[in-house]
């Protein structure tokens, strides 16, 4: 690993700290040692900071909230530009122009609070808004990319550019950035928002998802929402019977469906020993929970691979 040469973050009052422990970064508390991680305050200083690396020659990757990407043990970058502090944002004649590192979740408030449709179901969407368009992410119906006018992006050769949204290439939870069709660094997105008919009745919609997702989905902190993406239970006798017996314990009320599912799934595959690290909410669902996750992490991809078609690893993962 090269070592970063740190003084022109101190001349120019760019946040920095070296030879930092991602466990003590990452949303799910994994990963191994980066040399040099990098908290630049505002949209200049982050593109400042990426041409000095960039002259430098010095690798370095970029994240937001980290809530969609797994840290391996093996990873240990050069150096990591965080976005988090990068989160300004303005509204004008509801045109609302928005930094790479603000808070999905908190713009998604800000926004209903104001009378705006389309943010009912974002207010529990963890991460940037820079990551819920490249992935584009969607809760109940709402999406930052469906509001997307254009976007401002820092292109490898350093150069600043204007997208419009049908350059991002959007497919189900994906875009060309996603794909590694394209490279580029989210600076800046502008959305076109519109009032609600009823506001009220937007903010009862976001206590409806708000509630949904404490009973349906898993709210232990050390995972990163659902792995995988585009699934389809594979036509076999192992998933049928699955499905039936789901469905008699549902129906008999002898524990929930999606912990019976988990429970058959595992035992008919022959994978039990994944059983702490499969939530009884959602079988798409892996808990970091200890050392031996990233080991177990291995085996679930495996298992899922068995059950299902068409299985879209929807997180991001580093080495």
């Amino acid at each position: 690993m090269n070592e970063v040469p740190t003084t022109y973050f101190g001349l120019n009052n760019i946040p920095y700290n070296t030879d930092v422990s991602l466990s003590k970064k990452s949303w799910i508390r994994q990963g191994g040692v980066c040399g040099c991680w990098i908290d630049p305050t505002s949209k200049k200083q982050l593109v400042e900071v990426c041409k000095y690396l960039c002259k430098k020659g010095i690798d370095f990757d970029i994240v937001g909230q980290t809530s969609n990407i797994f840290f391996h043990s093996t990873y240990n970058p050069e150096a990591v530009i965080s976005t988090i502090g990068v989160k300004d944002y303005v509204l004008v004649n509801d045109i609302l122009t928005v930094d790479c590192g603000v808070s999905v979740v908190k713009l998604a408030k800000d926004m209903l609070e104001q009378g705006y449709a389309g943010f009912y179901g974002l207010t529990g969407l963890p991460g940037t808004v820079a990551s819920a368009i490249v992935n584009n992410a969607s809760c109940f119906e709402c999406s930052m990319s469906s509001m997307l006018i254009s976007a401002d992006l820092l292109l490898p050769d350093c150069s600043i550019e204007t997208w419009q949204a049908n350059d991002f290439g959007f497919s189900h939870r994906s875009s060309v950035l996603k794909r590694k069709e394209k490279s580029g660094v989210v600076l800046t997105v502008r959305l076109k928002l519109k009032k609600a008919d009823n506001p009220e009745a937007e903010k009862k919609k976001a206590e409806w998802a708000m509630n949904y997702r404490r009973t349906k989905q898993e709210n232990k902190g050390r995972n990163l929402g659902s792995v995988f993406a585009s699934r389809k239970m594979k036509r076999n006798l192992k998933n049928i019977v699955t499905v039936i017996v789901q469905n008699i314990a549902g129906a008999m009320r002898l524990i929930s469906k999606r912990r019976a599912q988990k429970n058959m799934l595992l035992w008919l595959y022959g994978y039990r020993d994944l059983a702490p690290y499969v939530s009884d909410r959602n079988v798409n669902t892996f808990i970091w929970q200890d050392e031996r996750a990233e080991q177990m992490f291995t085996k679930y991809k495996e298992f899922i691979g068995k059950v299902f078609d068409n299985a879209v690893l929807e997180i991001e993962e580093r080495f």
